[in-house]
């Protein structure tokens, strides 16, 4: 099966949005040594809190020097932002 244009362009959408919002977090959240992938929006944070009502929810990775884990940013609309991470 061939992916339709219609698709397509909605993916390549996707694609540069996520870039977009993966420099911003870069630059303006602290983030530019962290890998991640995983950007949701949640009500509720989990994890112990952090500054200026920031949350972090990590454990230790699998060398005992790196983490992993979900980090929540808080939004203007009272919701969290979460992005899994691994550093």
């Amino acid at each position: 099966m061939t992916i339709p244009k219609e698709i397509r362009e909605k993916v390549e959408q996707k694609l540069k949005l996520d870039e977009e919002i993966k420099d911003w977090i870069k630059e303006n959240l602290d983030a530019e040594d962290m890998f991640f992938e995983t950007i949701s929006i949640e009500d509720y944070p989990s994890g112990k809190k952090q500054d200026d009502g920031e949350w972090c929810d990590q454990s230790v990775g699998y060398c005992g020097d790196d983490f992993r884990g979900d980090y929540y940013w808080p939004m203007d609309n009272g919701k969290y932002m979460r992005m899994y991470f691994e550093c």
